[in-house]
């Protein structure tokens, strides 16, 4: 397992249910193939909202900004909608994407752009409009998942073999959680979630 240090996820962590329904679909996908497992103590299930390195020095200032933005946002509900393999899909209430957006406006001055973390993205997921919004929003965020291209989900797993989970039918259970904070992540692989730094109400 490879962490990357000083490279972090703010993060919505879903409730027991939902987490132990999302460890079980990914231990299913790793007998097909799948990289690696989530569990309870590294790579957690997450929906991720922006991930962002950030400098030592910065950290304090940016979990005070992260501290701003929860005590000022509307909260809602979130539900598990469907698959879009290897990826557990939530939908994407109002809410949420303000709350996303609002992440992102507040903290994109702590991007730490001399760590190279806007490398580690694959841009062959997007075509067209979206494509073309991710190269925008790679360059002036750090990350292609915001606006049009941000779609809430629960990675998996990874697969070597894009094709290997594509005839893969998981149960889909409807599940519905209330969410009241958000917490900041350090990453690993695959933009995993490794260990929780923060939590922020």
């Amino acid at each position: 397992m490879t962490r990357w240090p000083g490279y972090y996820d703010v993060v919505i962590l879903p409730p027991p249910p939902v987490r132990d329904y999302a460890i079980e679909l990914s231990r299913r996908l790793r007998r097909r193939g799948g990289r690696w497992t989530l569990g309870t103590r590294a790579f957690l299930p997450h929906i991720s909202l922006y991930h962002i390195p950030v400098a030592r020095e910065n950290l304090d200032a940016f979990v005070e900004q992260l501290q701003r933005v929860a005590q000022t946002a509307a909260w809602g509900r979130l539900t598990t909608i469907g698959f879009d393999m290897p990826l557990l899909m939530l939908d994407k209430p109002a809410w949420l994407d303000a709350l996303c957006r609002k992440v992102i406006a507040r903290t994109a001055q702590f991007f730490d752009w001399d760590y190279g973390a806007e490398k580690k993205w694959s841009l062959r997921w997007f075509a067209g409009r979206r494509l073309q919004m991710a190269e925008r929003y790679l360059q002036r965020y750090g990350t292609p998942m915001y606006g049009m291209n941000f779609r809430p989900h629960i990675t998996l797993t990874v697969f070597d073999d894009p094709n290997a989970a594509r005839d893969v039918k998981l149960p889909l259970r409807r599940m519905s959680f209330a969410v009241d904070r958000i917490h900041v992540c350090e990453l690993g692989e695959s933009h995993t979630c490794q260990r929780i730094v923060r939590e922020i109400r």
